[in-house]
């Protein structure tokens, strides 16, 4: 309770100059389109493509003993003309796996047992999946529609469900930037795009949309109260359904890295983390600063179409 008097304290004290506040989501954005370009001029992607939407092959063994590292196992493929592999350790109780990504061309199971025996590793090949470069790239290319026809179809909803442009608008902009500085986090932590990280991405639309939903009913329709006590309600009530997500994602990660190291389960944690973290400040910086304009008539040019 008293975390809750504090908080609105401050609000109270933020409310009359909360306009100002709206430069922090547009740095936000700035920030992530900055980190996507620099990464696109460094690497020619926005993002990396994990092996689902390259081709290549994946390839979890089983160490025994001895001492070695990722790099190591890196090195003996780069060593045996097979360049650009991806190495992770995982250790779960007395158990030692080693997971690898290899670029195209594909790779030949005994081929690969072979180079790491060749190296000295003692490793026998427990899982092996090696997707064709063109069968990858129709994977891209369908997960791209259906990510598109997802934030297409929610922005149509929204439009309808508000059937005003600027509250509309708002809900799908707050969207796109959750999805963007998700993204950003992505590169800057070299977290690669699968078909499991794309998931992640599309969950981030739900939650990103639930918030904002929750603060423009609120504005919107609930007449009882004070305009200020109706943004301060949405906040209180926004935070928490974000605090709880942001904490049970991080709970996943944690567990998820201290039982098997870095995997696609961390991945989308962190893909998740990353993205809620950021919506807060664009929702509630962002999203409700434009809809108290809104309500306010600064926005009076604009009309319903309803």
């Amino acid at each position: 309770m008293e975390i809750e008097e504090k908080a609105a304290q401050k609000f109270n004290q933020m409310y009359d100059s909360y306009d100002r506040y709206l430069y922090v989501p547009a740095i936000l954005v700035v920030a992530a389109l900055t980190v996507l370009g620099g990464n696109f001029a460094l690497n020619g992607q926005f993002v990396n493509l994990g092996t689902d939407f390259t081709g290549g092959t994946e390839i979890t063994y089983q160490v025994g003993g001895g001492q070695f590292s990722p790099q190591e196992a890196e090195d003996a493929f780069a060593n045996s003309g097979r360049p650009g592999a991806d190495a992770t350790r995982q250790t779960t109780g007395n158990t030692t796996r080693l997971l690898v990504e290899l670029p195209p061309p594909q790779l030949e199971r005994d081929e690969a047992r072979q180079i790491l025996t060749a190296a000295g590793i003692e490793a026998e090949v427990e899982s092996f999946r090696s997707i064709n470069a063109s069968v990858s790239e129709e994977f891209f290319t369908q997960a791209g529609i259906a990510f598109g026809l997802a934030f297409s179809v929610m922005s149509v909803v929204i439009f309808v469900a508000f059937r005003d442009a600027i509250p509309s608008l708002a809900v799908v902009f707050a969207a796109t930037a959750d999805i963007v500085f998700a993204l950003a986090g992505m590169a800057l932590f070299g977290i690669p795009l699968t078909l499991g990280t794309l998931a992640a991405l599309l969950m981030l639309i739900g939650y990103s949309v639930d918030t904002d939903i929750v603060l423009s009913t609120r504005v919107l329709k609930r007449e009882r109260g004070s305009l200020k006590s109706r943004v301060w309600s949405s906040i209180k009530t926004g935070t928490t359904m974000s605090s709880g997500g942001i904490a049970g994602f991080l709970l996943l990660y944690l567990v998820s890295l201290a039982l098997v190291g870095p995997s696609e389960l961390s991945n989308i944690a962190a893909v998740m983390v990353i993205g809620l973290a950021a919506d807060m400040p664009i929702t509630w910086l962002g999203n409700a600063i434009v809809l108290k304009k809104y309500v306010n008539g600064d926005y009076d040019g604009v009309v319903p179409w309803s």
